[in-house]
Order: structure tokens, then C-alpha cells, then sequence
């Protein structure tokens, strides 16, 4: 038994390093592709590359660029020398809700480069030596006129003959306070740089894509199984595909999407990360909390979803953040509620392991997130916490696939003990009709004779016969009590052993005789054996008794002014006595014949278990029954019970 628990862990447990195993492959392939890139320095706004060699690398430039907030110069004006010199080395101006970004590359003669990155938020255009080469949204120093936008900028450069490049950025930034700053910029070959940005690009298809095609299967899953736990799962990567700002500008919407729509669902995204972690942790252990705490932080997301997507944009980084923290009191309150569940069930089984490392996995990249959002604008445009989410969302699935199982496993047996119970109440009552069919036998008899032993008492005509009835009354009454006291043995858990003993035939008929005929005289039937020097069975008095009484008592039923016989064939080349029943009844319609042994099957709306009876009594006694014959002359049972001597 340990060794199987040991194998099944073993079986669960090896997934599941697989997926922390792949997904720190991706992360590290994720980081090499993002991070490994030298940095060129610059001084006093310009950048000298005449000595880099750009064959084989992509270079990042500093993003401490001349900086003129509020001011929006061209090229002309910097020739001509027109611009306020104070603001150059980046001094905070009172409006940085526009202004300029201006550097000077230095580079070899009639060499061809590439630049990219982000734009500058919220609107931008790029000016190389003094020609607008790219335009994102509509800058102007008037609100009014201002439209945002932001796109993954590629700009081609080429040196000239005096090996100068001259790049300005004009922005324009009415969302938010700080104003707009510089991206992380790549420079190199054109085709150095077509190679990164495809890396960037299959990363970004590769992990966000992967989240969306795990929301449709848990999707899938939701309906198929109907359970809310895949329903949230589906949406934190849902979420979490969405987080790729790459991804969710450049390949999921439209170009010409209304940018500030894109703006607030971003927001929105970001803001509905925890909430849908916090909803899977509460899905996960309905009962381990109370439900009104979620129903008030649901609200408190509602409300700041319809605020977000109402409110003007420069207060919406405030609203998450509010947002962010109102999660923490109901974290807190989970992760209360889900260790005192532990606490009462004492100890974590591997589901409940699996479902704690996928949880803390999640957070730890959530929180490192978090951290880095704002200090590395790869991480605040990449994301980080993707790849765990792609590991949090798998290891919780395959703990919900245990629970699940293990559900399965419980209700299989508890519906293998409800059609054990209900088939132990079956034999029970089967067992109850068979009792109440023997006990009437006997009973039946014993009224028979009693009601002719007191018609000859009322009539003052007692004679020799008289004594041979009281004596088959006492008898019968004497079987009735062996059968009661069976069955007390039965209900008490006693067994006894069914004795098998040498029989004489003929003793056994005369009692059949004495038996059935006041049974059969309600019909005005008469009753007839026929024995003649038959061997000695093997068998139990009772049960043979019984077979004759029920195969008497059914043709009895059946005929009305006529004859029963009972008779005993002995072929002596035989090991059978065959033994024979023949009424001169109505007989069995033939479509009936092939049932009338079945237990429960009956002709006349009887209980159907007279046949059933004796067909078992006779099979513990070796030997077969069947109709011989049937018609409107009669019907014939035949059985056959083993000699004493070849036994």
C-alpha cells in the first residue's frame, strides 16, 4: 500500500518539475533575448559610434538624452541657435506635458543604422536630420489638440557624408503628471536589428499566445465539467496574455484602435491581476472562507472598472494602485481562511501542496513585478509575471485534476456501496417472500385438515381416518416451527448445514399424500401416487417435501374437478429417480414456458417464487426440472433426484 501512494505521488510529481523545469527555460531565453545588450555611452547629448563594431551586436543608448520639457524644437532652430540653453540638461520645467528629446550620433561616413523601442508616451514624432520619419498620435502644446498613441518604433539612419545624425523626439503627454520619457533604445545593423525585433516577436507570440490557447482549453474544461475554478483560471490568462504591452498593441488589436480605449482596458488589465489570483484561491476552497467578504471586494473592483473606464486618464494609475492595495485585507483574509482549513483537516495532502506552490510561485511574480514595474521599462511593457502565470495556472490544474479524481474515486464507491445496500435489500426481500411462501405451505395444510377434522366433529362422524389428520396436523405444525426456528438462526447469524440422508420413496409420497390432499380438496381434486420398487434417494426430507407441496399447490390452482399424480420412475440403468407432477389442469401457454423458472415470473399474478423454489432445491440436489409436457389435457412436471447408491 505505501509502495502504490509512493508510485502515485511519484506519478503527479514529475509533471509538475517538467513545467517549473520548461518555464525556466523560457524565462532565461526570455532574458537573454531582452537583456543582453552592451550599453554605448554618451556625454553632453552626443553619442560617438564611430569605433563600435555593430556586424554582430545590438547596443542599447542611455536614455539621458538633451531634454527641453515645454519646448517643442526642429532642427532649424537648434542651427540657428534658438533655444533655451537652462533646460538642456534636463531641469524640471513647470509644463512637462510637452516638450523635446534631442541627441547627436557620430558615426562613419555613408553608414547605414536602425533604431527602435517604444515611443515616447503618449504621442510622438521623430525627426532625423531635421525630416519627421515616424508619427505616433498628434503632438501640440494645446491639450485640445493633442491625440495619444504609442507604437514599437523602427527608424532607419544613415550618417551622410560628414558621418552625422541628428534625432529629435517632440512629444506631447496630457495623461499623466511626469510627463514623457525616453524608451529603452536599440541601435545597430538594419539586420542585426530585423533579428531582435523577431526574437521580441516570438517571445511575445510565443508566451501570450500560449496563455490565450490555456484560456480556451480551461474554457473548454468550465463547460465540459462545469466548474468555476476553470472559469478563473481562463481569466487570469486571459489577464496575463493581455500584460504583454508588445503583444497587446502590436498583434492582438488593430492598428487604428482608439488608443485611449486600449489605454483604459491596459489599465484594467494590470488592475484585474491580483483580483483574478485572489478568485482563483477562493475558488479553490469555497468553504474556507465566508462569501460576503469577496461579494464586498467584487464590488470595490466594479466600481473602480466603471471608474477607469470613465475618469479622465491621468487619474487612472491612482485608481489601481487604490485597487492593488484593497486586495491585500482580502488576501490576507484567504490566506487565513485556507490555513485554518489546513489546520482542521491536519496536514496538507498533495493537492493541497501542489495549490500552495502554485500560489506562492504566482505571487512571488506578481510582487517581483510590482517591484520592477517603473524601475526596468522592460518589465513595465514585457511584463514578468507571465511565466508564472503559465506555471501557476498548470500546477493548479493538476491539482484540480487530483481533487477531481479523488471525487470520482469517492462517489464510484459510495455508488458501489448504495447498489450493494440496495442489492442486499433485494436478497432481503426475496428472502422474506421465500420465508412467507414456506410458511404458508405448512399453515395451508394445517388449516385444511383443521377445518375437516372439525366438520367431522360437527357432524359426530370421527372414524378411523381422524387420528392420521391430527397426526398430519401436528407434523405440519412441527415443520412450521423447525422453519421459524431457521429463521431465527438466519437473523442471529447462525448457520446450519442442509443434511442430506438415504430416503425411502415411498415414505416421502405418502407424506406428499397426506400434505396435499386436503390443500387440493378447496377444487374438488383428487390426489394419486404411483411407487413401485423405487430405489433410495439422497436428499433432505424437507426440501423435497417442499418441491412436491409447491408443484402440488400450482397444479392445484390450475385444475379444477380433477386428478393430480404424483409418480416415481426408476430406470434402474439410471443414476436418477425421475419424479413426475401431472395435473389434468388448463396447462401453460408456450410463449410463457421459457420464464416460468425465473424468479419472480408469474402466470396467474401470484409471487412468481413457487418454481423459482424448487428449481434451486432441486439443483443443490444435482438434478434438473422441466415441463414434459403441457396442453389442454394437462401439464406434467418432471424432476430428477440422485439414488442413494451411485451417490
Amino acid at each position: 500500500m505505501g509502495n502504490n501512494k509512493k508510485r502515485k505521488g511519484l506519478f503527479w510529481i514529475l509533471p509538475i518539475f517538467a513545467v517549473v523545469f520548461t518555464i525556466i527555460l523560457l524565462q532565461s531565453f526570455f532574458i537573454r533575448r531582452q537583456t543582453e545588450f552592451r550599453e554605448i555611452p554618451h556625454e553632453t547629448g552626443v553619442l560617438d559610434i564611430t569605433d563600435v563594431d555593430m556586424s554582430e551586436e545590438v547596443f542599447t543608448i542611455p536614455n539621458n538624452w538633451d531634454y527641453y520639457p515645454g519646448k517643442l524644437y526642429t532642427s532649424e532652430d537648434f542651427a540657428s541657435g534658438n533655444i533655451d540653453e537652462t533646460t538642456a540638461d534636463g531641469a524640471i520645467a513647470d509644463n512637462q506635458d510637452f516638450g523635446t528629446y534631442r541627441l547627436m550620433i557620430s558615426a562613419k561616413p555613408n553608414q547605414y543604422y536602425t533604431i527602435c523601442g517604444f515611443s515616447v508616451d503618449y504621442g510622438t514624432n521623430v525627426f532625423v536630420n531635421g525630416s519627421l520619419v515616424a508619427s505616433y498620435g498628434k503632438v501640440s502644446d494645446n491639450k485640445e489638440e493633442y491625440i495619444p498613441q504609442v507604437g514599437y518604433m523602427t527608424i532607419p539612419l544613415c550618417s551622410g557624408e560628414d558621418g552625422k545624425i541628428e534625432i529629435i523626439y517632440h512629444y506631447a503627454n496630457y495623461v499623466h503628471r511626469e510627463g514623457g520619457f525616453i524608451q529603452p533604445t536599440f541601435i545597430s545593423t538594419p539586420q542585426n536589428m530585423e533579428n531582435m525585433k523577431a526574437g521580441n516577436d516570438l517571445v511575445s507570440l510565443s508566451i501570450s499566445g500560449g496563455l490565450l490557447f490555456l484560456m480556451l482549453y480551461f474554457l473548454l474544461c468550465a463547460a465540459v465539467q462545469r466548474k468555476t475554478d476553470f472559469i478563473c483560471l481562463a481569466f487570469c490568462c486571459l489577464l496575463m496574455a493581455l500584460r504583454d504591452q508588445n503583444f497587446y498593441n502590436l498583434h492582438f488589436l488593430p492598428p487604428d484602435f482608439s488608443w485611449t480605449i486600449k489605454y483604459r482596458i491596459f489599465i484594467l488589465i494590470v488592475m484585474l491581476l491580483p483580483g483574478s489570483v485572489l478568485l482563483v484561491l477562493k475558488s479553490i476552497y469555497p468553504k474556507a472562507t465566508k462569501h460576503w467578504p469577496l461579494y464586498v471586494y467584487l464590488g470595490i473592483v466594479l466600481v473602480s472598472s466603471t471608474l477607469i473606464m470613465l475618469m479622465p486618464t491621468h487619474i487612472l494609475s491612482l485608481i489601481s494602485a487604490a485597487t492593488y492595495f484593497a486586495s491585500i485585507p482580502y488576501l490576507i483574509y484567504l490566506i487565513f481562511g485556507v490555513v485554518r482549513h489546513y489546520i482542521k483537516q491536519k496536514g496538507l495532502d498533495l493537492a493541497d501542496g501542489l495549490t500552495l506552490f502554485g500560489f506562492l510561485l504566482m505571487l512571488s511574480a506578481l510582487l517581483y513585478e510590482a517591484f520592477l514595474t517603473g524601475r526596468s521599462s522592460l518589465v513595465t511593457h514585457y511584463g514578468f509575471a507571465a511565466f508564472g502565470t503559465i506555471g501557476f495556472v498548470l500546477i493548479i490544474a493538476i491539482a484540480i485534476s487530483i481533487r477531481t479524481q479523488k471525487k470520482e474515486i469517492a462517489f464510484a464507491e459510495s455508488r458501489s456501496r448504495s447498489e450493494m445496500l440496495e442489492r442486499m435489500n433485494r436478497l432481503n426481500i426475496d428472502f422474506l417472500h421465500k420465508v412467507a411462501h414456506e410458511l404458508r405451505t405448512p399453515l395451508t395444510v394445517i388449516s385444511g385438515y383443521a377445518q375437516l377434522t372439525g366438520i367431522q366433529l360437527a357432524a359426530n362422524s370421527l372414524n378411523s381416518e381422524t387420528p392420521e389428520n391430527l397426526k398430519t396436523i401436528q407434523q405440519e405444525a412441527q415443520r412450521l416451527a423447525d422453519m421459524v426456528t431457521r429463521l431465527m438462526e438466519y437473523s442471529y447469524g447462525i448457520k446450519r448445514e442442509v443434511n442430506f440422508v438415504r430416503i425411502e420413496v415411498k415414505e416421502l409420497l405418502d407424506n406428499v399424500t397426506a400434505i396435499a390432499t386436503p390443500v387440493c380438496m378447496k377444487n374438488n381434486n383428487t390426489v394419486v401416487t404411483e411407487c413401485y420398487g423405487c430405489s433410495d434417494i439422497h436428499g433432505n426430507f424437507e426440501t423435497l417435501l417442499q418441491i412436491f407441496v409447491n408443484l402440488i399447490v400450482n397444479a392445484n390452482k390450475h385444475t379444477i374437478n380433477g386428478t393430480i399424480t404424483v409418480k416415481a420412475i426408476d430406470e434402474h440403468d439410471k443414476k436418477y429417480v425421475k419424479f413426475q407432477v401431472c395435473d389434468t389442469g388448463t396447462g401453460i401457454a408456450q410463449e410463457q414456458l421459457p420464464y416460468i423458472f425465473e424468479e419472480g415470473y408469474s402466470c396467474d399474478g401470484s409471487s412468481g417464487l413457487g418454481l423459482a423454489i424448487c428449481r434451486e432445491a432441486v439443483e443443490i440436489h444435482g438434478g434438473d426440472i422441466w415441463v414434459e409436457s403441457t396442453g389442454e389435457n394437462g401439464t406434467v412436471f418432471s424432476f430428477t433426484v440422485l439414488k442413494e447408491d451411485k451417490f
